[in-house]
């Protein structure tokens, strides 16, 4: 095996050197056993023939050895996976693959995403065994590591190497260590990676009438906007509800609109506690924050209050407003012809606004909020099989493969997504559009990837919700808010979920650190 190996990467130094034929390569290739289909995707890689070759054999090659071995000696001849509705199309193509070369059935039970959560806190109870992966975000960790549902991966990841720190294909920081550890130990590996950008409708942009106009009204060039009153801006001048075209897509949807409130947070550069547990959202900054959604309520779509991810794609994609908030997958689905009958070929993205701190100084802070990943059932009678699949679809070469399929919406997480995309992820999502989401994701900050995440999501989203439709003031509906935190972290134990605060803390981008004052936190 090392002597075929060896003769391999000869091959491959030759290839890169130019002294062999793309199909002298291909023929060398098969003639040392390997495979037609990874004999091209070596030779046409943005990674390089021999980075390529090295990442296929590194994190894939290990999880399917693994497979390998755990197929082998499973009396038990199938995988079952719990997964959010709507993900399946980015795990079906790979099932024939697991059948016919490993005896190996994929099952999939589909739950819509917001009851996921609850699903593994009851199997913790329950102990069936029905689920062998589970597919949560990111906050579902805490819970589960505590409640023993799931494995710590740890152990497995230092021993088979997903590859999720690599320097060049690893996952994006800050996400490699917010969207997949908790307390510093692996819980599960990422394999979507969910953080919203701005998209903008370029037709209405490069729009020669409209560019005077602009200028002639705000005394600046129309563009995408890099601060959140530019978006504000923005919404207005291009709001013609007369014909049904709205200034943003933005939610305003229970479940939905915390993020929207999340978002503008970080922007002031407020994090949603201090470095003592203390609730930081009610404060001039939340308020602030509040206020700009309200102003910006008589811009947006009727149906902001009602807005899924689904029906909100649907209706940017069939042209009803001018910019979105939206997950990278909605950028996907606007850019396909079949679901962005409109917006395909006329969408700008840029990453989320800067606010402008008290300094003068602009800040840009993203949010990288929801983001599944596979963890791996503590009831599982195949544990390892269940790891095995986890890393194998989630390592550099699967998930390039995968990500680009429509008909789910995992989004590009790795480095290698964004800055070395193989050609159908530039198909998909476009080499500008990549960029952004690199250029966003440096400044994530996570969800309430805590003990108690959802409690305290679910209060927030409440009370901003409240404040949206009128019912109660911003500075009423954020006290109520903290005052239901506070409760959920006496509950819960103060210390035991400052540790996991601070350990998010630490990851965070330095200028939101800085800004924040997480910079000082011990």
């Amino acid at each position: 095996m090392t002597t075929q190996k060896h003769e391999i990467e000869n091959v491959i130094d030759s290839f890169e050197a130019g002294t062999m034929t793309r199909r002298s390569f291909m023929v060398r290739l098969g003639a040392l056993g390997v495979s037609a289909a990874v004999a091209n995707a070596i030779s046409i890689s943005p990674l390089g023939a021999s980075k390529a070759f090295a990442a296929i054999q590194g994190a894939e090659a290990r999880a399917w050895d693994l497979a390998k071995a755990a197929a082998a000696k499973a009396t038990k001849k199938k995988l079952t996976l719990l997964i959010p509705t709507g993900s399946i199309g980015n795990m079906t193509p790979y099932a024939d693959k697991w059948k016919n070369e490993l005896g190996i059935e994929l099952e999939f039970i589909e739950e819509p995403d917001e009851v996921i959560h609850t699903k593994g806190m009851q199997e913790a109870v329950a102990k069936t065994g029905r689920y062998d992966i589970m597919m949560p975000t990111a906050m579902s960790y805490p819970d589960w590591i505590d409640s023993g549902v799931i494995y710590d991966l740890t152990e497995w990841v230092e021993k088979y190497d997903p590859e999720i720190f690599h320097e060049e294909w690893g996952v994006v920081f800050p996400a490699s260590h917010h969207a997949q550890l908790y307390n510093g130990r692996v819980a599960g590996l990422l394999n979507d990676g969910d953080q919203i950008t701005l998209l903008c409708r370029n037709d209405h942009l490069t729009d020669s009438k409209k560019i005077k106009a602009f200028e002639d009204k705000f005394g600046y060039a129309l563009a995408t906007p890099k601060t959140w009153q530019e978006y504000y801006n923005l919404a207005q001048f291009m709001h013609d509800p007369a014909n049904g075209f709205y200034g943003s897509l933005e939610y305003r949807s229970p479940y939905y609109v915390k993020w929207m409130f999340m978002q503008r947070l970080i922007s002031k550069g407020r994090l949603y506690f201090d470095g003592d547990m203390n609730p930081a959202f009610n404060s001039d900054e939340g308020i602030a924050a509040l206020e700009d959604m309200l102003a910006m309520n008589q811009y947006l779509h009727p149906d902001a209050f009602s807005f899924t991810w689904s029906s909100n794609y649907n209706a940017f994609g069939r042209g009803e407003g001018f910019m979105n908030i939206a997950w990278p997958s909605g950028y996907k689905y606007s850019k396909a012809p079949s679901t962005g009958p409109a917006t395909s070929g006329n969408i700008k993205a840029t990453v989320m606004p800067a606010d402008t701190l008290k300094d003068g100084s602009l800040l840009y802070a993203g949010m990288f909020c929801w983001g599944y990943g596979y963890a791996v059932s503590k009831y599982s009678e195949n544990p390892e099989l269940a790891y095995a699949y986890a890393q194998w679809m989630t390592s550099p070469t699967i998930s390039s493969d995968a990500i680009p399929y429509l008909g789910g919406y995992s989004d590009p997480y790795r480095k290698n997504h964004m800055l070395k995309p193989t050609k159908r992820l530039v198909d998909t999502y476009s080499p500008d559009y990549l960029d952004t989401l690199y250029n966003n994701m440096v400044n994530t900050v996570p969800d309430f990837c805590i003990p108690g995440g959802f409690e305290y999501q679910d209060a927030l989203d409440k009370e901003v919700h409240a404040c949206m439709t009128g019912a109660k003031s911003p500075k009423k509906a954020l006290d109520n808010a903290a005052r239901k935190f506070d409760r959920i972290t006496r509950r819960i134990g103060k210390d035991k979920v400052k540790k996991s605060w601070l350990a998010l803390a630490q990851n965070l981008a330095e200028p939101i650190k800085k800004a924040s004052g997480a910079d000082s936190w011990k």
